[in-house]
C-alpha cells in the first residue's frame, strides 16, 4: 500500500508539472499573438500617417513649397543631416582603416625625393 502512495504522489506531482508548463506555454501563445496584433496596430497608424504626407509630396513641387514660404515671410533652410552614434563608430572604424590602409603609400610618397627620381643609394 505505501508503493502505491508514492506511485501516486509522484503520478498527481508529474500531472500539476504538466499543467504548470501547459499553462506558462499558453501565456507565451497569447503574449506572442498580443504582441504581433500591437505590431499590425502601429504598421497601420504608420501607414495612415504616410498617406496625406505622399499626397502632399505628389501635389507639391520645391517651386512651390518656396512661393508658400515667402508668402508667409518664412526663411527655409536646408535639412541638416543626423548622423547616430552608430553610423559615427562606423566612420570612425572606416576613417581607420583606410588611414591604415593607406600608411603604405604615404611611407613611399614621403621616401622619394622632391624631384620625383628615385634615390640611387649613393652611386
Amino acid at each position: 500500500m505505501r508503493l502505491f502512495a508514492k506511485l501516486l504522489v509522484i503520478v498527481v506531482a508529474l500531472g500539476a508539472m504538466a499543467l504548470g508548463l501547459l499553462s506558462l506555454r499558453q501565456q507565451r501563445y497569447e503574449v506572442s499573438n498580443e504582441i504581433s496584433r500591437a505590431h499590425n496596430r502601429i504598421v497601420e497608424q504608420e501607414r495612415a500617417q504616410w498617406r496625406p504626407r505622399a499626397e502632399v509630396a505628389q501635389r507639391s513641387t520645391p517651386a512651390d513649397i518656396r512661393e508658400a514660404a515667402e508668402k508667409r515671410g518664412i526663411e527655409l533652410a536646408p535639412v541638416q543631416e543626423s548622423v547616430t552614434p552608430a553610423e559615427e563608430k562606423v566612420g570612425a572604424k572606416s576613417d581607420a582603416s583606410a588611414s591604415k590602409a593607406d600608411a603604405p603609400a604615404k611611407a613611399r610618397k614621403q621616401s622619394k625625393p622632391a624631384n620625383g627620381k628615385a634615390a640611387t643609394g649613393g652611386r
